[in-house]
């Protein structure tokens, strides 16, 4: 796969390394050109009742990537994580979800 998660070394996110995990991740979507997708500003093209093939085409490239990226999030993360993000219909939704976990643990963990 060249141009995937196999490249780089990227520890598999666990309950004790979110941080180190959250800064490796995010910069290699963000040089792979895909972090929008995580931020919510690329959005599923919609497709109309009578869409045109480019608007076909738009929808399903938008999926194409956004598996792409599900693929990499799940392959970064510890079997015990795939569980709360197998679910996610988008990037974002995991990826949400994952901060979440994180914020909610670490809370719970002060006090």
């Amino acid at each position: 796969m060249a141009d995937g998660l196999s490249q780089i070394t990227i520890e598999k996110l666990n309950k004790n390394n979110f941080q180190l995990w959250k800064f490796r991740i995010m910069n290699f979507l963000m040089g792979k050109g895909y972090w929008e997708f995580i931020t919510g500003d690329e959005k599923e093209p919609p497709i109309p009742e009578n869409p045109t093939q480019q608007q076909i085409q738009a929808n399903k490239t938008w999926h194409e990537k956004a598996r792409k990226i599900l693929y990499w999030l799940s392959m970064s993360v510890s079997n015990s994580m795939i569980v709360h993000i197998q679910g996610a219909k988008s990037p974002k939704q995991a990826w949400n979800t994952l901060v979440k976990m994180y914020t909610t643990n670490t809370q719970a963990r002060k006090m």
